[in-house]
């Protein structure tokens, strides 16, 4: 018998390689279908947080014989508990310098937000500064959160805070932050 010249080749050439990987491809396609097929949840719920967010706040403040006015460049480390889908037990501290005195304070209160992967929300809290005068009053931050990942959110938040105490004050801040969350209690 006479071969040609390449009819060999083509006679020593299996399809099974190329059958083999797109039947393995589609078993996993249809195996895995459903939980590819399906979208994360972006609700928050049974959650437990880590909040860490920085920006700017102008601070007035005026006490007996002494006062803190001017900008600040605060640093915010917080936790959050989620209650439901949409509302968050929160709990803040926060550092503020500079200054001469940097301002500290604790923060505890509710957020609630609407929407899914992009949300809106509303803090209101409770501000207690401990220095460079004290105050107890009320603090609302209106914002928005991005979910980068199921366990992972951006938000940017403006907010204003008043009270009285060792003084009066009031301030406006501008913060930018991230959120990351465990489901490790759920």
């Amino acid at each position: 018998m006479v071969q040609r010249r390449g009819e060999r080749a083509r006679r020593s050439r299996r399809p099974w390689p190329l059958g083999a990987t797109l039947g393995a491809l589609a078993i996993i396609a249809l195996g895995a279908g459903p939980s590819f097929a399906q979208e994360p949840s972006w609700g928050h719920r049974g959650a437990l947080g880590l909040t860490v967010a920085g920006g700017g706040e102008f601070v007035t403040a005026l006490g007996s014989g002494t006062s803190d006015r001017g900008f600040r460049a605060p640093l915010d480390l917080g936790g959050t508990l989620s209650l439901t889908e949409h509302t968050e037990l929160r709990i803040a501290g926060r550092v503020a310098p500079p200054g001469p005195h940097p301002g500290w304070s604790v923060y505890a209160g509710i957020r609630n937000s609407r929407g899914e992967r992009l949300k809106t929300f509303f803090d209101l809290d409770l501000a207690a500064h401990i220095a460079p005068l004290w105050s107890l009053g009320l603090r609302l931050g209106l914002g928005v959160q991005y979910e980068l990942l199921p366990v992972l959110g951006a938000f940017a938040v403006a907010g204003v805070q008043g009270g009285g105490g060792g003084g009066l004050r009031l301030s406006f801040e501008l913060l930018i932050g991230l959120q990351f969350r465990t489901y490790l209690f759920q």
